[in-house]
C-alpha cells in the first residue's frame, strides 16, 4: 500500500490538544453528575440505565413498556447485562461518573484513530487537525455527555476494526464490529464495506463475534433460555416490523424532525406523519402521500444510491493509500448513520472520521480545492442551520442535519475520486 504522510519539516504543535480535550470533556461531565445527586431529577438516558441495572439485579425482564405502551429499553441484552448491570452496584453517581469518564477516552481516541486511519500516524500533527473535526460534532458531542449514550464508544470499536483491517487482522477486525453490532445494532452495514475489501476472515469473524456477545456472554450471565428470549423479543420489537407503519419499536417520535435518517427523512416528505410540533401543535411538512411501504422502500433506495456512488468514487478498488482509506472510513460512518431507521442527533459524532479526512485533504495547498470549500462551506451552513430548532423546528424537519451529513458524503466522494483518479497507474487510463 502506499503511503500518504504529511512532510516531516512541517511544524507540529498539537501539545494544546490533550488539554482542550480535558477541559472539554470535564465541562460536559459536571451536568449529568449533578443530575445524578437530585433524587427528585430525571437525568435523561443515564436513569433509564440504571434502572435496567436495577431490574436485572431484581431479576425482573429486561423489556418492558412505558406509560406510552412502546419498549422503554430498546437495545439488544448485551450493554444492559454486560455493563449496566455491574455498573448499577455502585449507586448512581458513580454509575455516571464512570460513563462519563469512559466517553472522555472514547472521543480521544476517536480522534487519534481518526488521523491515524488517514495519515498513518496519530502523532506530530497540526493542532487544527485535532481540534477543528471536533468542533464540527460537539454539539452531537454534548448530547453523547447529556444523555449518557454510548455511540462514540462505538466509533472507537469501528475505527479500530478499520485499522485492524490495515494491519491484516481479519480476526481483530470482526470481533471489534461484532462488539459494536451487539451492543446497538446499527453498525451492521460495516460488514458491507469488509465485503466489499473482500475481507471474508473478517466478515465472518463478524457474526462470531456476534452471537459471542449476543447469546454466550449474556447468557452465561442470565441464564440461555432468558437471555435468547429477551433477544427475541428485541428482534421482533426493532427489526421485525418493516412495514413502514412503526419506525424500529418508535411509531410516533420516530417520523418526527428528531430522528435524521434518510428513511425517516422520506416519511416525513411523502406521507401525512407528524413532523414535530410548535408550541405543543403538531405539523406536517409532506408533499404527497404515499403508502408506509412506499416511502420506506424510497429511503432505503436513496441510501443505496449513495452506496453506489461510494463505489463509483472508489472505482471499485478500496484501501490505494493511508489518505484514501480515511476518507473511506469517513463514508462508511456518515452511511451507516444516514440508513440507521432511527438517527438522532446525537448519531451524528460518527461524522467525526468524515470531518478529519476531510480537512486533511482540505489543508494540502498543493491540490486545486475551490470545489472542496465550497462542499464544506455549504455543509456547514445546513448543520449550522440545525440549530434553529431551539426557535423553530422547521428547518429540522425538512433535514437539515440529514442533507448536511449527505453534502459531507458527496465531499468525500469527490476527493476519492480524485484520489483513485491520481494514483491509477498510467497503463489503465
Amino acid at each position: 500500500m502506499e503511503e500518504y504522510l504529511e512532510d516531516p519539516e512541517r511544524p507540529a504543535n498539537s501539545r494544546s490538544a490533550p488539554l482542550f480535550f480535558l477541559l472539554l470533556g470535564l465541562a460536559f461531565s459536571i451536568v449529568p453528575i449533578i443530575n445524578s445527586t437530585r433524587a427528585s431529577s430525571t437525568n435523561k438516558d443515564y436513569t433509564l440505565w440504571f434502572d435496567v441495572g436495577n431490574r436485572l439485579q431484581a431479576g425482573e425482564p429486561l423489556y418492558q413498556l412505558g406509560e406510552d405502551g412502546e419498549v422503554r429499553y430498546m437495545y439488544p441484552p448485551t450493554l444492559a447485562v454486560l455493563v449496566f448491570y455491574p455498573l448499577s452496584l455502585f449507586g448512581p453517581m458513580a454509575f455516571v461518573a464512570i460513563l462519563t469518564a469512559c466517553n472522555s477516552i472514547a472521543w480521544v481516541l476517536a480522534v487519534t484513530l481518526s488521523i491515524q486511519l488517514v495519515t498513518g500516524r496519530w502523532l506530530g500533527h497540526t493542532r487544527c487537525l485535532y481540534i477543528v473535526p471536533s468542533l464540527a460534532v460537539v454539539p452531537y458531542i454534548w448530547d453523547t455527555y447529556l444523555l449518557g449514550q454510548v455511540n462514540l464508544f462505538l466509533l472507537v470499536l469501528v475505527l479500530g476494526s478499520f485499522l485492524a483491517l490495515r494491519k491484516k487482522r481479519g480476526i481483530l477486525a470482526g470481533l471489534l464490529l461484532g462488539l459494536a453490532i451487539a451492543i446497538k445494532v446499527f453498525p451492521l452495514p460495516v460488514v458491507i464495506y469488509f465485503l466489499f475489501r473482500k475481507q471474508w476472515l473478517a466478515a465472518l469473524s463478524t457474526f462470531a463475534s456476534c452471537v459471542l456477545f449476543l447469546a454466550v456472554a449474556p447468557g452465561a450471565i442470565r441464564g440461555f433460555e432468558r437471555n435468547g428470549n429477551e433477544l427475541q423479543q428485541w428482534v421482533a420489537t426493532m427489526v421485525g416490523d418493516q412495514s413502514g407503519n412503526t419506525m424500529a419499536a418508535r411509531s410516533h417520535i420516530g417520523f418526527t424532525r428528531r430522528n435524521q435518517s434518510l428513511v425517516s427523512l422520506s416519511h416525513r416528505w411523502l406521507r401525512p406523519v407528524d413532523a414535530g410540533d410548535r408550541d405543543g401543535v403538531p405539523f406536517r411538512i409532506h408533499v404527497t402521500e404515499v403508502s408506509p411501504r412506499t416511502a420506506q422502500l424510497i429511503g432505503y433506495g436513496s441510501c443505496l444510491v449513495l452506496a453506489l456512488l461510494f463505489l463509483w468514487a472508489a472505482r471499485g478498488r478500496m484501501g490505494r493509500n493511508y489518505e484514501a482509506e480515511g476518507i473511506e472510513a469517513g463514508m462508511v460512518c456518515t452511511l451507516v448513520v444516514l440508513v440507521s431507521p432511527l438517527s438522532w442527533t446525537y448519531f451524528f459524532c460518527w461524522l467525526l472520521p468524515a470531518w478529519t479526512a476531510t480537512i486533511y485533504y482540505a489543508m494540502n495547498p498543493a491540490r486545486s480545492l475551490k470545489r472542496i470549500w465550497v462542499g464544506i462551506a455549504l455543509a456547514g451552513v445546513l448543520f449550522a442551520s440545525a440549530l434553529t430548532e431551539q426557535i423553530d423546528p422547521l428547518l429540522q424537519a425538512y433535514g437539515a442535519t440529514a442533507f448536511g451529513a449527505v453534502v459531507l458524503f458527496l465531499v468525500q466522494a469527490v476527493i476519492l475520486r480524485e484520489i483513485t483518479r491520481n494514483t491509477e497507474p498510467k497503463s489503465s487510463r
